[in-house]
């Protein structure tokens, strides 16, 4: 988001068309067009910049639950992006988007609880059930983070076989850290290990399916 504009940018008949759409739609309730309404107002596209009508929008599709509404208003409380920064605001925010099934905020979850960030005292049991959750959606952030304690052994039983599975799957989700981890881990691990790891890891990937 950038600064607050009182422009109002010049828009073809069929983007004024699109828009007035949009905004009917927003206003009629649907959630979709709310978050998109909110992002629009975020930064100043198609309309002049206005956060006080993107928190707005952003607020009336976070109410119904829609994820990416959810994690952009609890992104602008944390931050001060627009809003007065609001750590509790934020928390309640991130941790209903993490109950409803969002594995981005189990993730931001996960690290809250671990270092103690919103307001929250640490709690290590709890981070590591929201990593675990975020991992089994598939969050790659979540996966190397898990990988890495269950490597290290840290706030968890050491086990290299599950570190490489996680690991494994953060690097083929796009986790470029992951892979300097998997190299050192491969190395420390005996063969019989290693084909573990590799027939647990297939055997997910084959329940996937």
């Amino acid at each position: 988001m950038t600064k607050d504009s009182d422009s109002q940018p010049q828009l073809t008949p069929a983007q004024a068309q699109a828009l007035a759409a949009l905004r009917a739609a927003a206003e009629g309730g649907d959630a979709e067009a709310q978050y998109r309404l909110g992002m629009l107002y975020g930064n100043g596209e198609g309309v002049a910049l206005d956060h006080a009508q993107a928190e707005y929008w952003f607020t009336q599709a976070a109410r119904q639950g829609h994820e990416k509404a959810l994690l952009t208003l609890a992104w602008m409380y944390a931050s001060g992006a627009g809003v007065a920064m609001d750590e509790r605001r934020a928390r309640e925010l991130y941790l209903l988007a993490a109950d409803k099934g969002s594995a981005k905020a189990q993730y931001v979850a996960a690290t809250m609880y671990r270092f103690g960030q919103y307001g929250v005292e640490r709690d290590v049991e709890r981070a590591i059930h929201y990593y675990q959750t975020a991992a089994q959606r598939g969050e790659p952030s979540a996966q190397f983070a898990l990988g890495k304690l269950l490597m290290e052994g840290e706030h968890v039983e050491r086990d290299d076989v599950l570190a490489l599975q996680w690991l494994t799957l953060a690097q083929a989700g796009g986790n470029k850290r992951a892979e300097e981890y998997i190299r050192h881990l491969v190395q420390r691990m005996h063969p019989e290990q290693l084909q573990q790891a590799r027939e647990m890891l297939l055997q997910g990937l084959e329940d996937e399916e």
